[in-house]
């Protein structure tokens, strides 16, 4: 007879194939879990400001998210000092950007009612009629521009910055406003003074072109 070969045993159940051991770390970037990684990654990541000492961090045995600072990666950045206080950081660029929408908005609306002034003058007159030109689109995005680097490299200095805030405050002002207020624990008066603003300014032009 042909002696029957038995199975072999079936392997043990070890639980998942890559369970996180105590050394791997979990982090956040743009609201989206990373990992797992190890020390060295994430002092990579610091060196080159992928993440920061405010970056939420976790790994098996945390109860919770902590800031790297506080976790038990804090020695990565103990020779960075912390953040100031957001009460010593100044709002001043941030008052001005957040009322510029008005401000262009009541320029704009002066050299709307000069033109429609001039343009009659002029028919009464039977001159030709050349209107004045209100201000160039750029105009207003340099000038937002300008107020958000400013305002984004105090930020910097704080130690409050980050690559998130340093774009949309050149790029998109009014996403920079709320992101500087949670980023400060602010309340966001200035982020929604520049919807109002935005909102006066439109109507102020549109009430003179109407």
């Amino acid at each position: 007879m042909t002696e029957e070969l038995s199975a072999p045993p079936p392997l043990p159940d070890l639980g998942p194939a890559n369970p996180p051991g105590p050394d791997e770390w979990h982090y956040v970037v743009n609201g989206a879990r990373r990992g797992p990684t190890t020390v060295t990654t994430i002092k990579d990541l610091l060196n080159r400001k992928q993440i920061e000492a405010d970056t939420q961090v976790w790994r098996k045995g945390m109860p919770e998210w902590k800031p790297l600072r506080e976790s038990d990666l804090g020695e990565l950045v103990a020779a960075e000092p912390p953040a100031i206080s957001s009460k010593h950081v100044g709002n001043g660029y941030v008052w001005i950007l957040a009322l510029l929408p008005l401000v262009i908005g009541v320029i704009e609306a002066v050299v709307s009612a000069s033109n429609q002034d001039a343009a009659v003058r002029s028919l009464a007159l039977g001159f030709p009629y050349h209107p004045s030109r209100g201000l160039p689109f750029q105009v207003p995005l340099v000038i937002n521009g300008l107020l958000g680097w400013l305002d984004d490299r105090r930020l910097q200095q704080a130690g409050y910055g980050s690559r998130t805030t340093r774009i949309t405050a050149v790029l998109l002002a009014p996403v920079y406003l709320f992101l500087r207020a949670k980023r400060l624990k602010q309340r966001p008066y200035y982020a929604v003074a520049w919807i109002i603003s935005m909102i006066a300014g439109f109507l102020i032009y549109a009430s003179v072109e109407g």
